[in-house]
C-alpha cells in the first residue's frame, strides 16, 4: 500500500463476513472486537487513521475512539455504505489520501470518483496477512501451524502475538 494514503476507511460487516471461517461460532460482538483489535495493529504497523464503520445502531453516532481505530454505527437512518460514501464526499481534494477497504462495488464507484483509491475486502485481508496481521479464531496467522511461521527476515519490533510465542516457547527450557 501507499505511504501516501493517510486514512483508511473499512466497511465493517463487508470485512467481517470475507473473513470467513475466522469468525465460524463467535458472536457478531466478538467479531467486531477481534476485527478493531487486527485494525489496531494495523493502525500502528501502517501509520494511518483508521475509521471503522459498520451498519445499525439506534441513530446515527458520532466517531467513537475505542484505543486506536476510530468505530462509528451508522444508525438506522443511513446504511453504513451511505455514510463511508458521504464521508468520502466531504473530504474533498483529501479523499486522494484515503483508501477505502469494501467489496461492495457501490461504495468502491462512488468513492473513486470522489477521488479515493478503493480495495475490496478479500485484498485487504491478503495484505494485513502480508504484514502478519491476519489471524484466525485461533489467534494465529491464516495458515500458520502452531509455533510456525515465525518470519525471520521482518524487521521492527514483535508483535504481542510473537512475543507471546517466545515467552511460551522459552519458558520451559531453565
Amino acid at each position: 500500500m501507499s505511504s501516501s494514503y493517510r486514512e483508511t476507511v473499512v466497511d465493517g460487516y463487508n470485512l467481517i463476513h470475507k473473513l470467513g471461517k475466522a469468525g465460524a461460532g463467535a458472536s457478531m460482538a466478538d467479531l467486531r472486537e477481534r476485527l478493531e483489535a487486527m485494525l489496531a495493529r494495523y493502525r500502528q504497523k501502517a501509520r494511518r487513521h483508521v475509521i471503522l464503520v459498520y451498519d445499525g445502531g439506534s441513530g446515527p453516532k458520532p466517531l467513537t475512539l475505542t484505543g486506536a481505530v476510530d468505530v462509528t454505527f451508522s444508525g438506522t437512518v443511513t446504511s453504513a455504505d451511505r455514510w463511508i460514501i458521504d464521508h468520502v464526499r466531504s473530504l474533498g481534494v483529501r479523499a486522494t489520501m484515503t483508501l477505502v477497504v469494501s467489496s461492495d462495488r457501490e461504495i468502491q464507484r462512488y468513492s473513486t470518483a470522489y477521488g479515493a483509491r478503493c480495495i475490496d475486502s478479500e485484498t485487504f485481508i491478503d495484505e494485513l496477512g502480508a504484514m502478519g496481521i491476519a489471524i484466525d479464531e485461533n489467534g494465529r496467522q491464516k495458515g500458520q501451524r502452531h509455533g510456525a511461521g515465525m518470519n525471520k527476515s521482518a524487521s521492527g519490533p514483535l508483535s504481542d502475538k510473537e512475543v507471546d510465542y517466545w515467552l511460551r516457547l522459552f519458558a520451559g527450557k531453565r
